[in-house]
């Protein structure tokens, strides 16, 4: 998969619909690029790996959104950013949204007295940071490259983020899918492992979360004191870890990085904070099938354990 090309498609449609994206990741696809998919979690059926992989990881880079407020259906490729962030040796911009042969040339040739990367990582866009001791600097890259600039984008992203709570009794409560043909599986908070189950086990149990797929379709029903709830899929986990009391973040002070169960992916705007501490994607470890998240600071892995309801190891 060519995610260069997919990202400059993106950006000259600006937005589109979910089929409209299917259709360009088919056409930009060949059996020889699936290597090219970057491994952020446990392997999984070709048709999440091919589409929801892409959303997902585009979505982490802050490069679109997808099913967002006024893209219900679809996507729209975000406007392009600089976004900055605290780093041990000064101040990091990374290069978010909507790209174009001459905007890079232009950031380039502007910002060629700062210290540039160009990363390339497998199944995403190039990685573009820039570095400066003085967050100033950046700032001024991006208005004479005529783009946004977001100074502390990670902490401005969690700041505006509810907790991982339970919804209130009070909340509209919701009801399983109908029909034949779903797939349902159970979230085992033990093993942090989805299994197998019916509905009949769905009905009845007094407390777990349900995953009901339906080719593309994915919804999710948490169970709480005998009450159905139809809840994003990352919030729901962690309001179930809470209540089994399990503790599965690790921080590590000295390398800086933040890594939790691949089963366990953070609700998607959390993720996007953690990500655009260091504008790389989570990499994925399949021995220990764990996500790690690169040049998080203390302050914010504390803040992301709280949002998460976490305690840090």
């Amino acid at each position: 998969m060519k995610a260069n090309e997919l990202l400059l498609w993106m950006s000259a449609r600006r937005e589109g619909s979910w089929q409209q994206f299917r259709a360009a990741v088919e056409e930009l696809h060949s059996p020889e690029d699936g290597s090219e998919l970057n491994d952020t979690g446990p392997p999984t059926s070709d048709e999440f790996r091919r589409y929801q992989r892409f959303r997902l990881d585009f979505g982490s880079l802050g490069h679109a959104e997808f099913f967002a407020r006024e893209c219900e259906n679809g996507w729209r490729i975000a406007p392009p950013t600089l976004a900055a962030h605290p780093v041990p040796n000064g101040f990091r911009a990374v290069l978010c949204g909507a790209r174009s042969p001459a905007l890079l040339d232009r950031l380039l040739r502007t910002g060629e007295q700062l210290a540039v990367e160009v990363c390339s990582v497998r199944g995403v866009p190039d990685i573009v940071r820039f570095t400066a001791p003085e967050i100033g600097s950046l700032e001024s890259l991006a208005i004479q490259s005529s783009i946004r600039f977001q100074p502390d984008a990670p902490l401005a992203i969690l700041s505006h983020l509810p907790p991982c709570d339970p919804p209130p009794r009070q909340h509209p409560q919701s009801e399983f899918p109908e029909g034949a043909g779903w797939r349902i599986r159970e979230f085992d908070p033990s093993s942090v492992r989805w299994r197998a189950s019916e509905r009949q086990r769905a009905c009845i149990a007094p407390a777990g979360l349900f995953e009901f797929q339906l080719y593309d379709q994915w919804r999710y029903f948490l169970r709480r004191g005998g009450r159905t709830y139809k809840m994003p899929r990352a919030i729901a986990v962690y309001v179930l870890l809470r209540r089994h009391r399990r503790r599965l973040l690790r921080y590590d002070s000295e390398t800086r990085t933040l890594s939790l169960p691949g089963a366990c992916r953070p609700p998607r705007l959390l993720e996007r904070g953690l990500v655009l501490c260091s504008g790389l994607p989570p990499t994925f470890d399949p021995a220990t099938s764990r996500l790690t998240y690169a040049d998080i600071s203390p302050d914010i892995a504390r803040f992301a354990a709280e949002l998460l309801r976490q305690p840090l190891a």
